[in-house]
């Protein structure tokens, strides 16, 4: 299927939502082509993540495996800017990209989403390794925090913290579980783009297993707080 392209510095996973602030014009064409009535498009379009280039100015080489996503909500301002929300709907591999019109077309074959063998036996091992982890982002940050806020260098980030890293509750679906912890997993975007090209759920808990126990290690070692993985959940084109 032909479908927009939409390079971008992150990896977006199936089933996640990506709020996507729209200003460049070429983007902002695709954004009226999505919504409008009898769009041949159904607002989807394909998201891949940039390994050269930039977002503005249409020279980005991106990822061969990216993910269609549909758009659930769009807001265009009085300046033409649009704020879309999608949500990812699943993996695609894509192909040669068109960019002879008002925006970049690619060919895209949606890719199989198997759960793999032993996955549902996974999800209640990762369930655990996801609370540890949360437990020990929140315990580090919190005690970054507290050193922080004696230098009145941070003040009042505890107080929100319980909100911020409150208990997550995979759902039993192996291949939505492994999604949702990808999306929640704050390592490089490298890695998270390793973690949707596996070839099936299992492969991905499996992965997320020893990252979330690799990333514990290294908050319960370095006294450093954690950095962005570079997904923060908003991205301007």
């Amino acid at each position: 299927m032909r479908l927009p392209h939409f390079p971008l510095h992150t990896v977006l996973f199936p089933h996640l939502p990506l709020p996507i602030h729209v200003f460049e014009e070429r983007y902002r064409a695709m954004a009226r082509a999505l919504t409008a009535d009898g769009s041949p498009y159904g607002g989807r379009f394909v998201v891949s993540m940039i390994t050269e280039g930039r977002e503005v100015g249409g020279d980005a080489v991106a990822q061969s495996v990216g993910t269609i996503c549909e758009v659930r909500s769009a807001e265009q301002f009085p300046d033409g800017r649009w704020l879309l929300l999608v949500v990812g709907i699943g993996r695609a591999r894509l192909g040669e990209v068109d960019r002879s019109g008002p925006y970049a077309v690619v060919e895209a074959r949606e890719l199989p989403e198997p759960a793999g063998d032993d996955a549902a036996a996974l999800v209640p091992r990762v369930q655990r390794a996801l609370d540890a982890y949360l437990t020990t982002v929140k315990r580090f940050v919190a005690r970054t925090a507290s050193v922080r806020e004696e230098s009145q260098e941070l003040p009042d980030v505890t107080a929100s913290l319980d909100e911020v890293l409150k208990p997550i509750r995979l759902p039993e679906d192996p291949v939505a579980a492994s999604y949702g912890v990808a999306g929640v997993l704050q390592v490089e975007l490298a890695r998270k783009q390793q973690l949707l090209e596996l070839p099936d759920a299992a492969a991905r808990l499996r992965a997320e297993l020893e990252l979330l126990r690799r990333e514990v290690r290294f908050l319960e070692a370095d006294p450093m707080p954690p950095m962005p993985a570079g997904d923060l959940g908003y991205h301007p084109n």
